[in-house]
């Protein structure tokens, strides 16, 4: 029995530690030594299943034989081993009475020894254990073979009984080792290596041993497993923190030029303020007529200085070829959400059809709104999650405008259009703006993609127009084309017959 520690082992290694999952221990250790968990993992691993555990525990307590006295038997056994998880499986703790009294740890030994498996179901003592060790010094040991743990009391533990328990292994596990197929002869050597005054045989024997595993390989593949994606996904974050930190610039750089228009407006013989007195004064103007024949606008409010009004109309403008990239893409938002888990609620083929159908074919139309502030001083603004009036039931808000209050290029044009006085084109440049959808945005497609398969349930989605005029969710357009599919092939097998 050597008493020097083993302070580090091939078996006790980083790389070791990735490798010997199943093999572990919990907490700390008993004076730095590593051996115990280095021989459980040259012996258990070769004979341990996948669907097995081995979790290595030290414990200690320190009651005296007065205390226990006093206690019931019940509260006995429950104190001492408070730290131990003994409903769980796979455990092998080690438990040390470190009274220096030694009458006190005889008296810790002597409850545990009457007490532990009576009031522990499923539980028994390892007599041959007690046998083997008590010329040396006094060990109890209990197994729970439907758990597979193993409980081993002992007292003023120190480093050579340490390793000298290490010698039960075999005993202690009898669910892992089967005395009729025994051990290898290295395995022999490195148990008897432990009862040797000098460790410089355990650890030949423990590097013999673990020079039969290929470590390196399985950190290698542990470490580096998904790097290249771990890379790609900090990357994508950054490409999401960089857009919208260019929104909110775009956003002050949009009050910049709206400060500068108001600016340019008191130069101005015609101001917008003047346009918006007539219309509220009951007399014709150029901005009241537009709003009066234009089906399209939703004049909803005028302050002194605002104009606020929502738009609604038929998604019109879409990058063909961006949509058939997607689609045939079956890693694109189309099917997945950001953090790259498929969606669920409808199936991804149906999907693929009612986008095409939508956006490829054109069978169906999407019926899009938005609400915009129109502002005296001359900016358009867009505004988010608004409460469109009940004429625009049947439209789903724009995401561009609702959910990211973003206008992208339409917003440079409308101010070009103000600075020229023209009302009526910025109107048109914001109605446009509301038809649009922008299948590279990733970030917005992904929130329209969600509100398809249903999982935005505050966002509308009664939103698409059948070619009879009705309005229907997602889920009711696919059973529309799966019944004009089954109408088809059955007008193409009685033309057949």
């Amino acid at each position: 029995m050597f008493k020097n520690i083993v302070a580090a082992t091939p078996f006790t290694s980083p790389a070791a530690n990735s490798y010997f999952q199943n093999i572990v221990q919990s907490g700390h250790g008993f004076q730095s030594d590593v051996s115990f968990l280095a021989t459980l993992r040259a012996l258990v691993a070769p004979r341990i299943t996948d669907e097995d555990r081995v979790t290595l525990l030290f414990t200690s307590t320190s009651f005296t034989a007065d205390s226990l006295q006093s206690a019931r038997a019940d509260r006995v056994v429950e104190t001492i081993t408070r730290d131990m998880p003994l409903d769980s499986s796979g455990m092998f703790i080690i438990h040390n009475f470190c009274n220096q009294n030694a009458d006190d740890n005889t008296a810790n030994m002597q409850a545990i020894e009457k007490n532990f498996a009576s009031r522990l179901q499923g539980y028994h003592q390892l007599n041959k254990m007690t046998d083997f060790f008590i010329k040396s010094f006094p060990v109890l040991c209990y197994i729970n073979t439907e758990l597979k743990n193993v409980v081993i009391f002992t007292e003023k533990l120190d480093l050579k009984k340490l390793h000298y328990i290490q010698c039960s292994i075999l005993a202690a596990l009898p669910w892992f080792f089967n005395p009729e197929n025994g051990v290898s002869d290295v395995e022999m050597e490195l148990l008897q290596s432990l009862r040797e005054k000098s460790s410089d045989k355990y650890m030949d024997c423990i590097e013999r041993i673990a020079s039969q595993y290929d470590f390196k390989t399985a950190r290698v593949r542990q470490l580096l497993n998904g790097f290249e994606t771990r890379y790609e996904r900090i990357e994508l974050d950054k490409i999401k923190n960089s857009i919208e930190h260019t929104n909110d610039e775009i956003i002050q750089l949009n009050s910049s030029i709206g400060a500068l228009l108001t600016r340019k407006n008191d130069f101005c013989t015609k101001l917008l303020g003047l346009e918006l007195k007539i219309v509220q004064g009951g007399e014709d103007s150029e901005i009241m007529e537009y709003f009066l024949c234009n089906n399209k606008l939703h004049l909803e409010n005028v302050t002194d200085t605002n104009l606020y009004f929502s738009v609604g109309d038929y998604l019109s403008y879409f990058d063909k070829e961006m949509v058939e990239r997607m689609l045939d893409n079956r890693h694109s938002f189309v099917y997945e959400n950001e953090n790259g888990r498929p969606y669920t609620r409808i199936e991804h083929d149906k999907m693929k059809m009612l986008l095409q159908a939508i956006f490829l074919d054109e069978i169906f139309r999407i019926k899009f709104c938005a609400a915009y502030r129109f502002s005296l001083g001359g900016n358009v603004s867009p505004i988010s999650g608004h409460e469109f009036p009940c004429e625009l039931n049947t439209f789903m808000p724009n995401p561009h405008i609702d959910k990211y209050s973003c206008m992208g290029n339409y917003q440079m044009t409308i101010n070009e259009r103000l600075m020229e006085n023209d009302y009526i084109g910025a109107l048109e440049q914001s109605i446009a703006s509301c038809k649009s959808l922008n299948w590279a945005d990733s970030t917005v497609m992904g929130f329209f993609i969600a509100t398809m398969y249903g999982h935005n349930g505050s966002v509308n989605s009664r939103c698409i127009e059948l070619p009879d005029g009705s309005v229907v969710k997602p889920a009711q357009a696919i059973l529309w084309l799966e019944k004009q599919a089954e109408q088809d092939n059955a007008e193409t097998t009685e033309e057949g017959a």
